[in-house]
Protein backbone atom coordinates (compact mmCIF):
# COMPACT_ATOMS: atom_id res chain seq x y z
CA UNK A 1 0.00 0.00 0.00
CA UNK A 2 1.72 3.23 -1.34
CA UNK A 3 1.17 6.19 1.33
CA UNK A 4 2.00 10.06 0.70
CA UNK A 5 4.85 11.00 -1.26
CA UNK A 6 5.18 7.10 -2.40
CA UNK A 7 5.99 5.39 1.05
CA UNK A 8 5.32 2.16 1.07
CA UNK A 9 3.64 0.79 4.73
CA UNK A 10 2.69 -2.75 4.43
CA UNK A 11 -0.63 -2.78 6.54
CA UNK A 12 1.31 -4.51 9.26
CA UNK A 13 4.77 -6.49 10.40
CA UNK A 14 5.66 -9.03 7.69
CA UNK A 15 8.77 -10.86 7.28
CA UNK A 16 9.43 -13.66 4.97
CA UNK A 17 11.46 -16.63 6.11
CA UNK A 18 13.83 -17.61 3.38
CA UNK A 19 13.25 -21.43 4.07
CA UNK A 20 9.62 -21.00 5.38
CA UNK A 21 6.78 -23.08 3.40
CA UNK A 22 5.57 -20.06 2.26
CA UNK A 23 9.13 -19.08 0.08
CA UNK A 24 9.20 -22.53 -0.64
CA UNK A 25 5.61 -22.53 -2.42
CA UNK A 26 6.49 -19.74 -4.15
CA UNK A 27 9.95 -21.05 -5.75
CA UNK A 28 7.76 -23.89 -6.62
CA UNK A 29 4.90 -21.90 -8.63
CA UNK A 30 7.93 -20.21 -10.23
CA UNK A 31 6.07 -16.92 -8.80
CA UNK A 32 8.01 -13.43 -10.10
CA UNK A 33 10.30 -12.54 -7.42
CA UNK A 34 9.34 -11.78 -3.82
CA UNK A 35 12.75 -12.03 -1.94
CA UNK A 36 13.68 -8.59 -1.11
CA UNK A 37 16.88 -7.57 1.48
CA UNK A 38 18.03 -9.42 4.38
CA UNK A 39 16.75 -8.08 7.69
CA UNK A 40 19.42 -7.49 9.92
CA UNK A 41 18.07 -10.04 13.15
CA UNK A 42 21.64 -9.45 14.69
CA UNK A 43 20.57 -6.14 15.66
CA UNK A 44 17.34 -6.36 17.97
CA UNK A 45 17.32 -5.00 21.29
CA UNK A 46 15.78 -6.63 23.97
CA UNK A 47 15.20 -4.19 26.50
CA UNK A 48 15.88 -5.52 29.99
CA UNK A 49 16.76 -9.25 28.38
CA UNK A 50 19.55 -11.30 26.43
CA UNK A 51 17.39 -10.90 23.45
CA UNK A 52 16.03 -14.77 23.17
CA UNK A 53 12.55 -13.43 24.31
CA UNK A 54 12.70 -10.95 21.23
CA UNK A 55 13.61 -13.55 18.74
CA UNK A 56 10.86 -15.89 20.08
CA UNK A 57 8.15 -13.28 19.84
CA UNK A 58 9.21 -11.96 16.48
CA UNK A 59 9.27 -15.53 15.59
CA UNK A 60 5.24 -16.57 17.19
CA UNK A 61 4.43 -12.77 17.07
CA UNK A 62 2.95 -13.78 20.27
CA UNK A 63 4.38 -13.80 24.39
CA UNK A 64 3.78 -17.20 24.68
CA UNK A 65 6.49 -18.86 26.09
CA UNK A 66 7.04 -21.96 23.82
CA UNK A 67 10.47 -23.37 23.09
CA UNK A 68 10.91 -22.63 19.36
CA UNK A 69 13.84 -23.43 17.18
CA UNK A 70 16.04 -20.27 15.48
CA UNK A 71 14.02 -18.96 13.13
CA UNK A 72 15.58 -18.96 9.35
CA UNK A 73 17.28 -15.92 7.77
CA UNK A 74 14.20 -13.24 7.64
CA UNK A 75 13.64 -10.79 4.54
CA UNK A 76 11.96 -8.03 4.21
CA UNK A 77 8.92 -8.97 1.26
CA UNK A 78 9.83 -7.12 -2.11
CA UNK A 79 7.08 -4.61 -2.87
CA UNK A 80 5.26 -5.25 0.31
CA UNK A 81 2.57 -8.21 1.26
CA UNK A 82 -0.04 -6.81 -1.02
CA UNK A 83 2.35 -7.36 -3.97
CA UNK A 84 3.77 -10.65 -2.79
CA UNK A 85 0.13 -11.98 -2.47
CA UNK A 86 -0.36 -10.42 -6.38
CA UNK A 87 2.72 -12.73 -7.30
CA UNK A 88 1.21 -15.70 -5.74
CA UNK A 89 -1.66 -14.83 -7.62
CA UNK A 90 -0.45 -14.38 -10.98
CA UNK A 91 1.50 -17.93 -10.34
CA UNK A 92 -1.21 -19.67 -9.46
CA UNK A 93 -3.17 -18.14 -12.36
CA UNK A 94 -0.93 -19.70 -14.99
CA UNK A 95 -0.95 -23.32 -13.24
CA UNK A 96 -5.00 -22.84 -14.08
CA UNK A 97 -6.02 -21.89 -10.96
CA UNK A 98 -9.33 -20.52 -11.10
CA UNK A 99 -9.91 -17.60 -8.45
CA UNK A 100 -13.68 -16.42 -7.54
CA UNK A 101 -13.65 -13.11 -6.34
CA UNK A 102 -16.32 -11.39 -4.79
CA UNK A 103 -18.41 -14.73 -4.19
CA UNK A 104 -18.85 -16.50 -0.79
CA UNK A 105 -19.39 -19.83 -0.01
CA UNK A 106 -22.91 -20.35 1.59
CA UNK A 107 -23.21 -23.95 2.46
CA UNK A 108 -22.23 -27.56 2.56
CA UNK A 109 -23.65 -30.26 1.43
CA UNK A 110 -22.80 -33.95 2.41
CA UNK A 111 -24.00 -37.12 0.21
CA UNK A 112 -25.27 -40.06 1.76
CA UNK A 113 -22.13 -41.84 2.39
CA UNK A 114 -20.71 -38.96 4.62
CA UNK A 115 -18.79 -37.39 2.35
CA UNK A 116 -19.04 -33.90 0.66
CA UNK A 117 -21.05 -33.43 -2.31
CA UNK A 118 -21.46 -30.21 -3.14
CA UNK A 119 -20.40 -26.35 -2.36
CA UNK A 120 -23.51 -23.74 -2.77
CA UNK A 121 -21.34 -20.56 -3.88
CA UNK A 122 -23.33 -17.55 -4.74
CA UNK A 123 -26.45 -19.55 -4.91
CA UNK A 124 -25.48 -22.03 -7.15
CA UNK A 125 -24.31 -25.43 -6.24
CA UNK A 126 -20.81 -26.83 -7.51
CA UNK A 127 -20.34 -30.67 -6.88
CA UNK A 128 -17.19 -31.36 -5.45
CA UNK A 129 -15.37 -34.64 -4.21
CA UNK A 130 -13.26 -33.28 -1.52
CA UNK A 131 -12.93 -29.02 -0.45
CA UNK A 132 -10.18 -26.98 2.27
CA UNK A 133 -11.67 -24.77 3.83
CA UNK A 134 -8.89 -22.38 4.46
CA UNK A 135 -11.00 -19.74 6.19
CA UNK A 136 -10.83 -18.74 9.98
CA UNK A 137 -12.27 -20.59 12.83
CA UNK A 138 -16.01 -18.78 12.78
CA UNK A 139 -16.72 -19.37 9.56
CA UNK A 140 -15.23 -22.47 8.96
CA UNK A 141 -17.91 -23.77 11.76
CA UNK A 142 -20.70 -21.75 10.57
CA UNK A 143 -19.96 -24.00 6.69
CA UNK A 144 -19.52 -27.17 8.92
CA UNK A 145 -22.66 -26.77 10.68
CA UNK A 146 -24.53 -26.07 7.34
CA UNK A 147 -23.36 -29.63 6.70
CA UNK A 148 -24.82 -30.70 10.01
CA UNK A 149 -21.66 -31.15 11.42
CA UNK A 150 -20.28 -30.62 15.05
CA UNK A 151 -17.44 -27.68 14.76
CA UNK A 152 -17.89 -26.51 18.49
CA UNK A 153 -13.98 -26.66 18.81
CA UNK A 154 -13.64 -24.04 16.34
CA UNK A 155 -16.49 -22.12 17.87
CA UNK A 156 -14.09 -22.05 21.35
CA UNK A 157 -11.46 -20.31 19.21
CA UNK A 158 -10.60 -17.05 20.73
CA UNK A 159 -9.23 -14.34 18.40
CA UNK A 160 -5.89 -12.81 19.81
CA UNK A 161 -6.21 -8.91 18.74
CA UNK A 162 -3.38 -6.06 19.22
CA UNK A 163 -2.66 -2.59 18.62
CA UNK A 164 -0.28 -1.58 15.78
CA UNK A 165 1.18 1.93 14.25
CA UNK A 166 3.02 1.67 11.19
CA UNK A 167 4.98 4.83 10.47
CA UNK A 168 7.38 6.41 7.64
CA UNK A 169 10.36 8.13 8.80
CA UNK A 170 12.47 11.11 7.56
CA UNK A 171 15.33 9.67 9.61
CA UNK A 172 16.99 6.81 11.54
CA UNK A 173 16.07 7.46 14.91
CA UNK A 174 16.37 3.65 16.09
CA UNK A 175 19.87 3.35 14.81
CA UNK A 176 21.83 1.08 15.56
CA UNK A 177 19.12 -1.14 16.16
CA UNK A 178 16.91 -2.83 13.35
CA UNK A 179 14.44 -3.76 16.24
CA UNK A 180 13.08 -3.37 20.08
CA UNK A 181 11.11 -5.73 21.88
CA UNK A 182 9.89 -4.95 25.91
CA UNK A 183 9.06 -8.30 27.40
CA UNK A 184 7.41 -5.80 30.11
CA UNK A 185 4.89 -3.51 27.62
CA UNK A 186 4.84 -6.48 24.85
CA UNK A 187 5.94 -3.85 22.32
CA UNK A 188 7.82 -5.23 19.57
CA UNK A 189 8.87 -2.33 17.15
CA UNK A 190 10.86 -3.08 13.76
CA UNK A 191 12.38 -0.94 10.94
CA UNK A 192 11.66 -2.84 8.12
CA UNK A 193 13.25 -0.15 5.27
CA UNK A 194 14.05 -1.01 1.85
CA UNK A 195 14.51 0.67 -1.29
CA UNK A 196 11.37 -0.39 -3.00
CA UNK A 197 9.50 1.35 0.15
CA UNK A 198 11.18 4.34 -0.11
CA UNK A 199 10.60 7.91 -2.17
CA UNK A 200 12.07 7.67 -5.25
CA UNK A 201 15.85 9.28 -4.77
CA UNK A 202 15.22 8.78 -1.08
CA UNK A 203 18.31 7.04 0.83
CA UNK A 204 17.31 4.01 3.05
CA UNK A 205 20.13 5.08 5.32
CA UNK A 206 18.57 8.24 5.92
CA UNK A 207 14.92 6.76 6.09
CA UNK A 208 13.21 4.54 8.63
CA UNK A 209 10.06 2.10 7.98
CA UNK A 210 8.91 1.05 11.30
CA UNK A 211 6.06 -1.16 12.09
CA UNK A 212 4.97 -1.58 15.79
CA UNK A 213 2.70 -3.77 17.57
CA UNK A 214 1.73 -4.29 21.14
CA UNK A 215 1.52 -7.96 22.14
CA UNK A 216 -0.33 -7.34 25.19
CA UNK A 217 -3.71 -6.55 23.71
CA UNK A 218 -5.42 -3.57 21.61
CA UNK A 219 -7.17 -0.73 22.75
CA UNK A 220 -6.29 3.56 22.84
CA UNK A 221 -4.02 2.41 25.82
CA UNK A 222 -2.19 -0.41 24.04
CA UNK A 223 -1.27 2.14 21.11
CA UNK A 224 -0.27 5.02 23.35
CA UNK A 225 1.98 2.09 24.95
CA UNK A 226 3.71 2.01 21.85
CA UNK A 227 3.46 5.54 21.22
CA UNK A 228 5.36 5.95 24.43
CA UNK A 229 8.16 3.43 23.69
CA UNK A 230 9.06 5.16 20.49
CA UNK A 231 9.40 8.41 22.50
CA UNK A 232 11.89 6.84 25.06
CA UNK A 233 13.49 4.62 22.42
CA UNK A 234 13.43 6.81 19.39
CA UNK A 235 13.67 10.24 20.26
CA UNK A 236 12.22 12.76 18.05
CA UNK A 237 10.31 10.10 15.63
CA UNK A 238 7.03 12.06 15.42
CA UNK A 239 8.32 15.02 14.02
CA UNK A 240 10.23 13.05 11.63
CA UNK A 241 6.68 11.57 10.31
CA UNK A 242 6.37 11.46 6.94
CA UNK A 243 3.21 8.98 6.63
CA UNK A 244 1.51 7.28 9.57
CA UNK A 245 -1.11 5.00 9.41
CA UNK A 246 -2.19 3.23 13.12
CA UNK A 247 -5.34 1.06 14.63
CA UNK A 248 -6.50 0.22 18.14
CA UNK A 249 -7.66 -3.29 17.22
CA UNK A 250 -6.50 -5.79 14.57
CA UNK A 251 -6.79 -9.61 14.62
CA UNK A 252 -3.34 -10.88 14.92
CA UNK A 253 -3.76 -14.49 15.45
CA UNK A 254 -7.28 -16.38 14.84
CA UNK A 255 -6.53 -18.51 17.80
CA UNK A 256 -4.17 -19.07 20.88
CA UNK A 257 -1.69 -21.85 20.00
CA UNK A 258 -3.86 -24.28 22.77
CA UNK A 259 -7.04 -23.87 21.45
CA UNK A 260 -5.75 -24.83 17.67
CA UNK A 261 -7.54 -27.67 16.15
CA UNK A 262 -6.66 -31.08 14.10
CA UNK A 263 -6.82 -29.88 10.50
CA UNK A 264 -8.01 -33.62 9.60
CA UNK A 265 -10.84 -33.88 12.13
CA UNK A 266 -13.62 -33.81 9.02
CA UNK A 267 -11.15 -35.90 6.83
CA UNK A 268 -13.94 -39.05 6.59
CA UNK A 269 -16.26 -36.42 5.18
CA UNK A 270 -14.01 -35.46 2.51
CA UNK A 271 -13.05 -32.27 4.20
CA UNK A 272 -9.68 -30.77 5.57
CA UNK A 273 -8.39 -27.10 6.95
CA UNK A 274 -6.06 -24.66 6.73
CA UNK A 275 -4.85 -21.58 8.89
CA UNK A 276 -2.97 -20.54 11.38
CA UNK A 277 -5.82 -21.93 13.66
CA UNK A 278 -4.88 -25.17 12.99
CA UNK A 279 -2.21 -27.33 14.54
CA UNK A 280 1.07 -27.05 13.01
CA UNK A 281 5.19 -26.58 13.77
CA UNK A 282 4.89 -23.46 12.09
CA UNK A 283 3.85 -19.94 12.55
CA UNK A 284 1.52 -17.39 10.69
CA UNK A 285 1.20 -17.47 7.00
CA UNK A 286 4.25 -20.16 6.69
CA UNK A 287 1.62 -22.53 8.94
CA UNK A 288 -1.32 -21.46 6.65
CA UNK A 289 1.11 -23.06 3.84
CA UNK A 290 1.94 -25.56 6.14
CA UNK A 291 -1.43 -26.79 6.56
CA UNK A 292 -3.21 -26.32 3.70
CA UNK A 293 0.09 -29.01 2.24
CA UNK A 294 -0.85 -31.28 4.85
CA UNK A 295 -4.47 -31.22 3.96
CA UNK A 296 -4.50 -31.83 0.82
CA UNK A 297 -2.41 -34.91 1.27
CA UNK A 298 -4.32 -36.53 3.57
CA UNK A 299 -7.52 -36.23 1.23
CA UNK A 300 -5.78 -38.28 -1.30
CA UNK A 301 -6.93 -41.22 -0.04
CA UNK A 302 -10.24 -40.43 0.54
CA UNK A 303 -10.91 -39.20 -3.18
Amino acid sequence: MRDSGNWLLDPGLHLLRRKGPLNQLLRKLRAPRVLGPKWAHGGMLEIGGDGNLAMTALTTMSLDSEATNKPDQLVIPRGGWSSLVGRLIVAANQLDVMFEIGKSVESLSLGMDGRIRSANIAGNDIECDAIILAVPPVESARLLETAGLDASSLRQCTEHRVAALDVALEGKPMRPYSGLFEPESGILALDVTADDRIPEGADASECTILHAVCLKGDGDAALESIKELLDSRCSGWRSMAAARRSTTSIMLHPCSRDERVDGTMFIENSIGMAGCHVVSKHYLSDAAVDTARAAAKALKPHR
